[in-house]
């Protein structure tokens, strides 16, 4: 079944959007979009904290709990979170599952406690990728950091320590509207069996259609055609991919 899913980053309370992770545009607030977005069929979304790895905050509970009010889709939120109690707050102001990237590779344990307490399908891992040198990276800090793990020897590490999804978003594009990192995918899809929720640079209805019917990707993120009007999450409710 397919899964279309709205992520919304955020930086100091507005949505931007940016080409690469990089010239951030402001798009608007994000009570807003999540009511559009609701009304328009959206399966899920995603509230990313940009700036939380260097201002040390993480969206308000307030905030949290005042999106999940407004909406009844599921709530993942991602962006600062660190320790257990901090993810014990979220589920209770309403998140249904919690993000984490950077402070994984620093804390790779705090999986498998979060894993053991919460349940794997608690847990959603953004792994950022990024081609260099003809091998596949993953980043930390918002992309600017290549941790010189491979992809999939993260994933497999991952993996072993509880993650049941992971979100893959190409850097290299990133807001391009060029399509999804095909070959990245493929090739993780093909190594490791594990849920993916791809992410980075769609541009039309087929770089979703390729992916769902050949890699068997039935999870897609979306932030500048929804964000920007090009394309209504209600539209693929009308599409039958089979």
């Amino acid at each position: 079944m397919l899964r279309i899913i709205s992520c919304l980053d955020i930086k100091n309370n507005f949505v931007v959007k940016g080409i690469n992770f990089k010239k951030l545009k402001t798009v608007g607030c994000p009570f807003n979009l999540c009511k559009k977005y609701k009304n328009n069929n959206i399966d899920e979304i995603i509230l990313l904290d940009i700036t939380a790895n260097y201002t040390k905050k993480s969206l308000s509970y307030s905030n949290i709990k005042k999106i999940s009010k407004i909406i009844n889709i599921p709530i993942s939120i991602g962006g600062g979170i660190k320790n257990i109690v901090k993810i014990k707050k979220m589920f209770k102001v309403g998140a249904d599952r919690i993000i984490l990237n950077s402070f994984c590779y620093e804390n790779i344990t705090i999986l498998k406690k979060i894993s053991n307490f919460f349940g794997s399908q608690s847990l959603i891992i953004a792994i950022d990728i990024k081609n260099y040198k003809n091998k596949i990276y993953t980043y930390k800090k918002s992309g600017y950091i290549n941790t010189n793990f491979l992809c999939l020897d993260w994933i497999i590490i991952i993996k072993k320590m509880g993650c049941g999804e992971v979100l893959i978003t190409s850097i290299n594009h990133d807001g391009c509207k060029l399509g999804y990192d095909v070959n990245s995918l493929f090739l993780i899809k093909k190594k490791i069996n594990i849920s993916i929720i791809a992410s980075g640079g769609i541009g039309s209805i087929n770089d979703i259609f390729f992916l769902y019917k050949y890699c068997n990707i039935n999870s897609f993120l979306i932030a500048s055609l929804f964000h920007f009007n090009f394309l209504k999450p209600c539209y693929f409710k009308k599409i039958n991919f089979i």
